[in-house]
Formats: structure tokens, sequence, C-alpha cells
């Protein structure tokens, strides 16, 4: 059986490209502005375009502040596990499966998560970055161009999603698409679609069919693998999940413990789905308060949002907001 972790959320509660863009003026505010973006152009469908791909928007920002690898990898150590984490892995390492990660975020940071945890690096897809490369690429007037748009993303309201469109709209891909460091718009970001696609390259390698992989996710970025799973009978749990997450899962689960998906692993490992069905049942029967699972049937997931979004806050801090 392979185990496939999404980092942020699951292993980690700190989303590090929040972090490394707190470093500069205003930072948080203005990655909540274009993970918004992101939001946005996920819904409408964008051509070529995935879930997660914030982490290319926001690099010249980055590079216009000075900001760099060894800026990711300082934050990186600053990040806290889950509860329970290190001890998950090392449990599914002794059932004699397979762990791995797929992450959106940039791989110096998950790179240095998965060591702490216990995944080797060649079980890790994220998200690669080359800032020696873009540094090269800043000319004199990108600075002060990436600057002023900088202030007009900020000056829009936060409810304005239409003048956030707009705005982004204009920015990313009719002006900075000319400058030479517009070449970070080609950054292939590992969410939606590619996490899939890693998902079916750690499958092909550890020679297990999709309907006996676990997936386990938390936000937008993980809503295509989480889907895939599922239609291909395997297992898609969302842990701590929101809105994007939870409508494409079999089963939720929100603790702050990461522990609580051991059991579900196992149930699912000796009579699959309908396994898992039964454990729930049985469970929830005994429910003590310290883990909430629901099999995501139909609507079902509207009614484990509240629960999810308390865990989440809980869990997370100021990250549990971001889509």
């Amino acid at each position: 059986m392979l185990v496939a972790f999404d980092l942020e959320g699951p292993l980690s509660p700190q989303d590090n490209a929040y972090e490394v863009m707190s470093l500069i003026p205003d930072g948080r505010r203005l990655f909540e502005r274009l993970s918004r973006y992101d939001d946005l152009l996920v819904l409408s469908g964008r051509p070529d375009y995935e879930a997660g791909d914030t982490l290319k928007l926001i690099v010249p920002f980055l590079l216009a502040h000075g900001i760099n690898e060894n800026h990711i990898r300082q934050v990186s150590e600053r990040a806290a596990l889950t509860e329970g984490a290190v001890e998950c892995v090392q449990a599914i390492w002794a059932h004699g499966w397979q762990p791995c990660i797929i992450s959106t975020s940039y791989a110096p940071h998950a790179l240095s998560v998965a060591r702490r945890v216990g995944v080797p690096p060649d079980l890790v897809a994220a998200t690669p970055v080359d800032f020696a490369a873009w540094e090269g690429a800043m000319t004199d007037d990108a600075y002060s161009f990436i600057l002023s748009w900088q202030r007009r993303i900020l000056e829009c309201p936060a409810d304005d999603d239409d003048g956030l469109k707009r705005l982004c709209d204009e920015f990313f891909w009719q002006h900075l698409v000319k400058f030479p460091i517009g070449v970070v718009l080609e950054l292939k970001v590992v969410g939606g679609r590619r996490k899939t696609e890693a998902l079916q390259r750690f499958a092909q390698q550890a020679g297990v069919p999709l309907s006996q992989c676990v997936a386990i996710g938390d936000s937008i970025t993980d809503a295509h693998l989480l889907r895939t799973v599922r239609e291909s009978g395997g297992l898609a749990v969302v842990f701590n999940g929101n809105e994007y997450a939870l409508p494409y899962g079999n089963v939720g689960i929100a603790a702050t413990d990461l522990r609580a998906i051991l059991p579900v692993l196992i149930a699912f490992a000796q009579e699959g789905r309908d396994g898992v069905q039964q454990w729930l049942q049985r469970r929830v029967s005994q429910d003590d308060g310290q883990a909430y699972y629901h099999w995501l049937d139909g609507d079902e997931w509207q009614n484990a949002l509240p629960v999810h979004r308390r865990c989440r806050q809980q869990v997370r801090g100021q990250a549990a907001k971001l889509g």
C-alpha cells in the first residue's frame, strides 16, 4: 500500500511560502491577495493553470525584496510538525507500507520536513526553485515596476474579487510576461493535476495500483488528487480540510493529532473501503471527542465542514484561512 501525504496541513501546520512572504513589508496581506487570485483562476478553469500556482506568482515580489533560497531554508527550520506526524510515518513503515510526500511547497522546505518525519528524498515530489537564475533575470526597471504593482494589488479591497482578478490579470499576463523575469510564470508548481501525476509516478515505481493507494490532503491543491484516488478505488482522506477538499474525499478526519488516521489505514489495508466504513460506524458510536470521522457520501461533507474548520484553525492558525 502506498500512502501519499500532502505536506502543509497533514505533516506540518506551517504554510512556508506564507511565512517567507512575511519577511517583506505587508507580505502576509499580499500573499493572501495572491492566494485568493489563485483560487479564482482555478475555480474559473483557466487553461494551463493549476491550484497552488501562487508559488510562482509570489516569486517576482520575493526577488524585488532580495529574498532567496537561504531565506526559504531558514524559515523552514522553524516549521513545527503536526502532533503525531513522526510516529505516524514510523507506523506506516512498520506495517510494510510505503509513505511518500507530494507537496506544492518549494522543494527546500519539503525536503527539510521529509527528513524530520523520516521520508527519504526520492519519495518526495515538490516545486523546484532556482532563485540564482531568477535573480539574473531581474532587470533594473523590473524592480520598480514590480514594487509599484505590489502597492496597487494591496490597495484593492479584500472583498473585491472582480477588481483583484482584473488587476492581477493585467499585471501578470499582460505586463510581467514581457520582462525577462516573466520566465517565472513558466515554473511548474506541484499542485492540482501535477500532484496526481506525481502519485502515478510513485505508484508505478512501487508497483502499486491506484486502488491500493491512500491520498491524504486538506486543500484546493489536493482536490484533483483526492478525486482521482477516490474514482480509482483507493482511499481519499481529507485531514482538517476546507470546502475545496472535503467534497472529493471518501473519509474526513478532523483531529489535532495525525495518528488519528492510523486506524483508518489499517482498516483499508485489511478490508478495503468497506472495512473503513464499518470501522467508522463502530467508531462514531464510541466518539470520545479526540478525533471526528465522517464517511463523505453525497453532501455529508457539508456536515463535516464545521468541525474541520475548528480543528484546522486550532492546528494551522493564520494559515487556516488560505485556500
